[in-house]
């Protein structure tokens, strides 16, 4: 607990008093505007009375179907304020996991974005009696007079001041033990009902507790926030920020470029998929420069990584399956101060030059980012550290709150998430059932704090998840010598081929949407002599070399264009080979382009993680056409 505290109920009581934390959302016109957080905590307050006014008492689910905006963080606090427990998802939730998910979690009141969602749950008959409180400020009047809807602004605008039932909140506050749960998560699952992850406020006030000393989030630090607000990761870092008094900036992919040089952020947390974009995007902007300054570019950088990479192994911050003698050791050190002595006075001259010219781009002050969700790919990762922004990779699931380990401020160790936390075990266990040994592979199952209480009204899949306290993350591992933790892969993601070979398809299809032609890619061949491969290709970039091609014209499957799956099959043989580390079984034989790109919510889970059986049965005829001969 921190500061004794036993819910996060005190944490934000604690924050509100806070006159420097603020919360930053922007006009129509892109200025950001401050709201104080102890503003925002008094709406908070006035809504839980209202809450507990209609009905919601301790342990009661709310639903919330809402994605990042100012009115979510107000939302969310005043359900724990009453006593309820928030049960959150996004707007591009589908009918019907809105439908079960509010059914499933007897949910007692909804909160809803926007339009787009009413109409969703509109046609849900078991949801038309529930109260409906609407989140948009900008929802047509007339709709909501017409549905009995709420509009949050104007009931906030209305409702007294909450001072004057201070006890009735108290009483609340101090009824609510670390024990109770504070949300309900239900998760993008690749088959069948979503599953309803519970959590408590022990699990995040945990998480608040040893995350903010290892990155050295603080008071003087601008967050901005882009991921999805229901998910946990996202979740707990607002959570973070409210514990260290940072201030947080709604951000939105569209305007994150933009918004580096507004905000000039600290810190900021996303999933990999966002680093990417912003690597290819910087590169652009490189691009376009002269030759001559791209070209001392590519020398400053090289100059960059080669130190970096020298001061990482002189302090050990390298991944290491087998332990170095003491010679071996000696040796690597002589080489590494030799290296470093080489490249330091080029790169005091070369760094304010040019690397100082890209971290302008992202606003000049950001010390480091946060990644996790999925496996960042290494030549990004290199990239970021070598110019001077630490990437602070770190691995978990919401069934942990979600974080299991990550990397520390001095520790980043690249290839690898870092180290679990305090309290936090971590072990690897081989297909035989046991241990697996540094350097060994195997599935990774985690104990400790920040491990849910399990899946709400789902007792099988608890007891299939934990056991004796442990819980079977499903991910592959590998612990190097210093016990930083390595991924793999998925154990349910791992396709075996008829000859027995298991292969890992996610470290492929990161290799081959490297490629400037390949967007989305899904390998397959579960049970076949060889693999294949789904490709869904960068329309613009195909235009660019001159093919006539429309993404939107559904009469128009490139499965029909000899040239196109040629082309792409030498593209995939180039980048999916043994000089490239790839073993000979790994090779793709097989390549067909899907008729429709991968969207969250239906082929994506929201973290863009592929939903591999929604895919093999949506393209099945596809996938077998591949290998028919």
């Amino acid at each position: 607990m921190i500061h004794g505290d036993q819910s996060l109920l005190d944490v934000f009581a604690r924050a509100a008093e806070d006159k420097n934390l603020h919360f930053y959302t922007k006009d129509r016109h892109k200025y950001y505007h401050a709201t104080g957080f102890g503003e925002l905590y008094k709406s908070a307050q006035k809504l839980a009375l209202y809450l507990k006014d209609n009905g919601i008492s301790k342990g009661d689910k709310v639903a919330v179907f809402s994605d990042n905006r100012m009115e979510w963080i107000i939302v969310d606090m005043a359900i724990q304020l009453a006593g309820g427990v928030v049960v959150p998802r996004g707007t591009d939730s589908t009918a019907g996991e809105i439908e079960y998910i509010i059914e499933h979690s007897e949910s007692k009141i909804i909160f809803l974005e926007n339009l787009r969602v009413y109409k969703k749950i509109a046609a849900i008959s078991n949801a038309a009696l529930l109260p409906k409180l609407v989140l948009d400020t900008g929802f047509p009047p007339e709709i909501l007079s017409k549905n009995s809807l709420i509009s949050l602004q104007s009931l906030l605008e209305s409702l007294p001041e909450p001072e004057s039932r201070f006890n009735e909140l108290q009483a609340i506050r101090q009824s609510i033990t670390g024990k109770d749960l504070f949300t309900i998560i239900y998760t993008s699952g690749t088959t069948g009902n979503p599953k309803g992850v519970m959590l408590s406020h022990a699990n995040m006030l945990y998480q608040i507790k040893v995350v903010p000393p290892v990155l050295g989030i603080n008071s003087k630090d601008r967050i901005l926030s882009i991921l999805p607000i229901w998910h946990i990761f996202e979740r707990f870092m607002e959570y973070c920020v409210i514990a260290s008094g940072a201030d947080l900036y709604y951000t939105n992919t569209k305007d994150l470029m933009e918004d580096f040089i507004r905000v000039k952020p600290t810190l900021m947390a996303s999933a990999p998929r966002l680093w990417e974009t912003i690597y290819q995007k910087l590169h652009e902007r490189i691009e376009k420069t002269e030759a001559l300054n791209r070209e001392l570019f590519d020398i400053s950088y090289s100059v960059k990584r080669n130190l970096r990479q020298a001061e990482n192994q002189l302090a050990g911050n390298v991944l290491e399956s087998e332990p170095k003698s003491f010679f071996e050791k000696i040796a690597s050190s002589i080489l590494s101060l030799g290296k470093i002595a080489a490249y330091k006075l080029p790169d005091l001259y070369l760094d304010p030059i040019f690397l100082m010219r890209v971290r302008a781009m992202l606003g000049g002050e950001l010390r480091g980012t946060i990644s996790g969700g999925g496996a960042l790919p290494l030549h990004i990762d290199q990239f970021f550290n070598a110019i001077g922004i630490p990437v602070y990779e770190g691995y978990g699931m919401t069934e942990c709150s979600p974080l299991i380990s990550m990397r520390a401020r001095g520790k980043v160790i690249e290839g690898t998430v870092g180290f679990a936390p305090d309290q936090t075990e971590v072990k690897l266990v081989k297909e035989d059932g046991s241990l697996a040994k540094n350097g060994e592979p195997g599935v990774i199952h985690v104990r400790g704090p920040g491990v849910m209480q399990g899946y709400y009204k789902n007792q099988e899949a608890t007891d299939a998840t934990l056991r004796d306290g442990w819980l079977n993350t499903g991910d592959i591992g590998v612990l190097s010598v210093n016990g930083a933790l390595a991924i793999r892969g998925r154990a349910k993601d791992t396709i075996v081929l008829l000859g027995g070979e298991n292969i890992e398809p996610v470290p492929i299809e990161i290799m081959l949407t490297q490629h400037k032609m390949i967007e989305q890619a899904v390998v397959v061949g579960q049970d076949k002599k060889h693999l294949g491969v789904l490709i869904w290709p960068d329309y613009e970039k195909l235009e660019d070399a001159g093919f006539e091609v429309n993404e939107f014209d559904i009469e128009d499957d490139l499965n029909e264009r000899p040239q196109l799956i040629k082309m792409f099959s030498e593209i995939v043989h180039e980048i999916v080979n043994e000089k490239n580390g790839f073993k000979n079984f790994e090779r793709i034989s097989s390549v067909r382009f899907l008729p429709d790109k991968l969207r969250l919510g239906e082929t994506l889970t929201n973290l863009q993680k592929v939903k591999r059986n929604v895919v093999l049965q949506k393209y099945n005829n596809l996938i077998e056409s591949m290998f028919k001969h």
